[in-house]
């Protein structure tokens, strides 16, 4: 089980968790599909939900000895799983899927209901995906599966049909206001509020972007627009960023994808995306579509996707390919 999950409180989302806990323990499901943008609080709900399966539906399940044990990974009833196991490509394979097929085809230590949870399942392989529809085609009894997606257009239809799906919505920001206080130490309130719109209301990117200095960068990232002499030093940086590569992608894409985003909007109209800007964006996007048009924005957005697939797919040099086209602005 990965280390990192712990029992969080549920913020904005009381209302789903009592939807789930009605349905489960009337019909049986036992197949769920939790669906909802990156970093809005599906793990954190899976693992609340897991909780009470496992302790087979008791209404007081966070009180009970077994959700204990569960917490302190001291049981065999729940079996998580990520792509970040897979830390070469970021894909869930084949055979991680046959090695959970294999440890739970046996009964746990206990009578009591176990789970499988399934982190980013639009991102296992084909055959992975194959392999999963497989077992999902005649679950073992008392073993229930949570698979957390984030974009439902790479799962399998033949896998969404057996699955029981559940939306969350975005958060408010008063709820993701309340999720960073508890998950954070800063006290700085303007920080708080930055970190809340640089990720469209997502606490789990906001929390990224805090560990991995995303606001530190994207001030270097927006000062590249304006100076051009600027871009090979924050190149270097993206690549130094973390020591993590795939989360240094992650952020330089989601940074960069963000600001065209609202470049794009803000072109169509101004009150899209104006409330929601931060630091001197509005002055980086009023500089961009100076000396860019619609046309080749959407063209550039093109070309940092293909860029960003050379360096996932053919191992490409991160620090090279944003380093070029940063200087497609000059």
């Amino acid at each position: 089980m990965n280390k990192e999950i712990t029992l969080k409180k549920n913020i904005g989302y009381e209302n789903l968790e009592s939807q789930f806990q009605k349905i489960v323990s009337l019909r049986k499901n036992q197949t769920w599909m939790l669906v909802g943008r990156k970093g809005i609080g599906k793990r954190t709900l899976s693992m609340r939900f897991a909780a009470f399966v496992i302790n087979n539906f008791n209404s007081k399940w966070e009180e009970t000895t077994l959700t204990d044990e569960l917490f302190k990974k001291e049981t065999d009833n729940l079996f998580y799983i990520t792509s970040l196991d897979e830390k070469v490509s970021g894909k869930i394979s084949k055979e991680q899927i046959d090695n959970l097929s294999s440890k739970f085809r046996f009964h746990s230590s206990n009578a009591n209901n176990r789970v499988i949870i399934i982190d980013k399942f639009n991102w296992l392989t084909m055959n992975a995906m194959n392999s999963m529809l497989k077992f999902l085609e005649e679950p073992p009894k008392g073993l229930y599966f949570f698979l957390i997606v984030d974009e439902l257009t790479n799962v399998l239809p033949t896998i969404q049909s057996r699955s029981q799906k559940l939306f969350f919505q975005n958060h408010s920001f008063e709820s993701c206001e309340k999720i960073l206080n508890e998950n954070t130490q800063s006290e700085q309130k303007e920080e708080i509020e930055n970190l809340i719109k640089l990720s469209n209301f997502s606490p789990g990117i906001s929390l990224e972007i805090l560990t991995s200095s995303g606001i530190e960068l994207y001030i270097d990232l927006l000062e590249t627009f304006l100076k051009k002499e600027k871009i090979r030093n924050c190149s270097k940086k993206i690549i130094s960023n973390t020591k993590n590569q795939i989360t240094n992608i992650w952020i330089v894409e989601f940074l960069l994808k963000r600001l065209l985003s609202n470049c794009l909007k803000y072109s169509i109209n101004d009150q899209l995306v104006i409330n929601n800007l931060i630091l001197n964006e509005k002055e980086i996007i009023i500089h961009i579509l100076n000396i860019k048009n619609i046309n080749e924005l959407l063209e550039l957005l093109d070309d940092l996707n293909y860029r960003l697939t050379r360096v996932k797919t053919f191992n490409s040099s991160l620090e090279f390919e944003i380093f070029q086209f940063l200087n497609r602005f000059h």
